[in-house]
């Protein structure tokens, strides 16, 4: 990374995303086809570039398959699932392709957009959430299944911030391990069990890590020889109050999906700090809340 420029797209086609070495990463998670929470971290997006901050956008996958329309309606809709609106999981997804090829922003593979690409089908609001965008995105299905295809499992950091979609329950033994993984191959796999076989079963749903697990996570993912990394941040699970930090080493954040927009939070990191712990993401500095009130 020492000396490297980074340009747009520089992740395509990685299992691990190395992030630049400066700049200020704003990190979310769970949009699950939210337009106006995506539109909002684009927003935010835009204002740090415009003060010459360098920004870097990072979702941490599941960015598609929201509530179906039947349920998305005043009437119909149930408060543990927050702020009501309605998916619109393809506009985002297309947009995002778009927007990822002209800016400094990457998603993880969560494991919605792993049911495109060879995981197992999830079935949330509807029977088979993947069917249901593809029918949805017509002959733009194939263009959307090869860029999911190219997703990171995982993002590092020289800051001593590493990034996956669920807990670090699992690791591979080093950074160079986790590009041999496969996406494929999972289409017939339960999906309650996924999570206790392969590493990447266990980053895609694991909804826990113990602080051992955590810390083996973060061993084998630290960029820099002299300090090993400090925190993993992840999402998938949904914490009412938009983060819960886990002993020393794991923040589990909420954006998006499942929270009332006042509890909406997102991470702003400094890429050219050092974090040494979870502890060191502060509320009011790192963990801001996506509508300030």
């Amino acid at each position: 990374m020492s000396g490297e420029t980074l340009a747009p797209g520089w992740w395509h086609g990685k299992k691990v995303a190395h992030l630049p070495r400066e700049g200020v990463l704003l990190v979310a998670t769970d949009l699950q086809g939210n337009w106006a929470d995506y539109c909002a971290l684009k927003e935010l997006y835009a204002t740090e570039k415009a003060r010459g901050n360098k920004p870097v956008l990072l979702f941490c996958g599941d960015m598609v398959h929201g509530p179906s329309d039947e349920l998305a309606t005043p009437e119909t809709w149930p408060d543990f699932l927050g702020t009501l609106y309605q998916d619109r999981s393809a506009e985002v997804i297309l947009d995002f392709i778009e927007f990822s090829a002209e800016e400094m922003a990457l998603s993880l593979l969560g494991n919605h957009e792993h049911a495109h690409v060879g995981g197992p089908v999830v079935s949330k609001f509807h029977a088979d959430e993947a069917a249901v965008l593809n029918a949805r995105l017509g002959a733009q299905c194939e263009q959307v299944s090869e860029f999911l295809s190219t997703l990171p499992l995982i993002a590092v950091s020289e800051c001593g911030g590493s990034f996956c979609h669920g807990a670090p329950r699992r690791t591979e033994p080093n950074l160079e391990s986790f590009e041999s993984l496969e996406y494929a191959g999972f289409g017939e796999t339960a999906i309650t069990s996924i999570h206790e076989h392969t590493t990447l079963g266990a980053l895609l749903w694991s909804r826990y890590a113990t602080p051992e697990q955590a810390r083996a996570f973060l061993d084998a993912t630290s960029v820099s020889s002299e300090h090993a990394a400090g925190f993993v941040a992840y999402g998938h699970d949904v914490v009412r109050d938009g983060y819960e930090r886990i002993g020393d080493e794991q923040l589990c954040l909420s954006t998006s999906f499942g929270l009332d927009d006042v509890n909406k939070h997102y991470l702003r990191v400094d890429l050219s700090k050092r974090y040494g712990s979870v502890h060191d993401l502060r509320l009011g500095h790192e963990l801001l809340p996506l509508y300030p009130q």
